[in-house]
């Protein structure tokens, strides 16, 4: 299996374009998060491999930046990556809060970067029906009483339910697409998937731009933010 380095750049290179490019997320979610605190922003794709986990990481990261109280929850119970991105082994999380009523306080991971973890731990049987229960929903509400901001890391949408399921209690959603990646038919029928289970998308992230080949973003291999105003947009 190929490794992929995860690479959080607003941590690595803060004074970099990447970096900024981050920041302006965080200030578009802030914008959109005007009339009501989004504190729950769950990360998803259309297809593997099209930038959202990196988007969470990197994220989480401006909010770290900022001192906000922030924790990266994965709920990719299928394929996990958010210990590869911060170099932890994952043998405790979710699963042992699931299955084993673990307290959850025992089970985050506190990371040098102030960015708290609380990972998925062991596979875990139907994902989309531990994401479903009571109990998965209780987390996120006990989480919401003691950080700031909670970014939920979910598979894409067109390979499994789950981050429909998701999507329910997430406050937002931000959808990652990758630049000269992503099909264009994919991005749209996850994206139409998502707003048919009422989806609070308030925007996308444009990843791996390359810059050679696309006029207007700058001089860097990076990401782009794009808001979504309505049903009617594409």
């Amino acid at each position: 299996m190929e490794f992929f380095e995860y690479k959080n750049v607003v941590i690595e290179s803060p004074d970099s374009r990447e970096a900024e490019a981050y920041r302006k997320l965080e200030l578009n979610i802030a914008i959109a998060a005007l009339d009501k605190p989004l504190q729950v922003i769950q990360c998803t794709s259309a297809t593997p491999e099209d930038g959202k986990t990196t988007t969470s990481i990197n994220l989480a990261a401006v909010y770290a930046e900022k001192g906000k109280k922030v924790i990266i929850v994965d709920f990719d119970l299928r394929r996990p990556k958010i210990h590869r991105a911060f170099h932890q082994v994952n043998d405790s999380g979710v699963y042992d809060y699931i299955t084993h009523d673990e307290d959850y306080h025992k089970l985050i991971r506190h990371t040098e970067s102030k960015i708290d973890l609380l990972l998925t731990g062991k596979h875990l049987s139907y994902p989309h029906i531990v994401l479903e229960s009571q109990k998965a929903k209780n987390l996120i509400e006990s989480l919401r009483k003691e950080y700031d901001v909670i970014v939920v890391d979910t598979p894409p949408v067109l390979s499994v339910t789950d981050p429909l399921v998701v999507c329910k209690y997430a406050d937002a959603v931000v959808y990652v697409v990758a630049y000269n990646k992503t099909k264009k038919e994919a991005a749209r029928e996850g994206l139409e998937q998502l707003r048919n289970n009422n989806a609070n998308v308030i925007g996308g992230v444009l990843a791996n731009i390359d810059v050679r080949k696309s006029k207007g973003y700058g001089y860097y291999k990076g990401y782009h933010y794009y808001g979504y105003h309505s049903k009617e947009e594409d």
